[in-house]
């Protein structure tokens, strides 16, 4: 009997967890949408990149449609970023045969957290983001 026993406790246990929750070491995240320009044009293609400020947190990555806009995601498609301030950077290279490395579409500011001067605070429920990018 004391076998049973055991499966009963196991089975509540996992119960609990479903529907409680489990802390499966992911950091709490909202979902992030966003548009990109530069000087009031929508940048068609590159990536966006969120960089937390909050210590040992996952960066977040979003793909630019040609639109220009963009839906982050950190552990799964489309989930957005953790919680809090980020700095963010942009890169946005166009490939041609006729050129001999790929172009930059942005200027090099925008390619490192360290030097956009872009931030962001993501916060609980949606979070749309506009990127107004200048050329100078």
């Amino acid at each position: 009997m004391p076998h049973s026993h055991s499966i009963s406790l196991a089975g509540l246990f996992l119960a609990c967890c479903f529907l409680l929750g489990c802390d499966d070491g992911k950091m709490a995240t909202a979902p992030v949408k966003g548009t990109v320009t530069l000087d009031g044009e929508p940048v068609p293609m590159g990536t966006v990149t969120f960089v937390s400020e909050t210590k040992g947190a996952p960066y977040a990555y979003g793909e630019i449609q040609f639109d220009g806009t963009f839906t982050m995601s950190t552990y799964g498609q489309g989930d957005g970023a953790v919680l809090g301030r980020h700095k963010i950077m942009i890169s946005a290279f166009k490939v041609a045969t006729d050129l001999p490395e790929a172009k930059s579409l942005l200027p090099s500011k925008y390619g490192s957290e360290q030097t956009s001067g872009l931030t962001a605070e993501v916060k609980e429920g949606e979070n749309d983001i506009k990127l107004e990018l200048t050329k100078k």
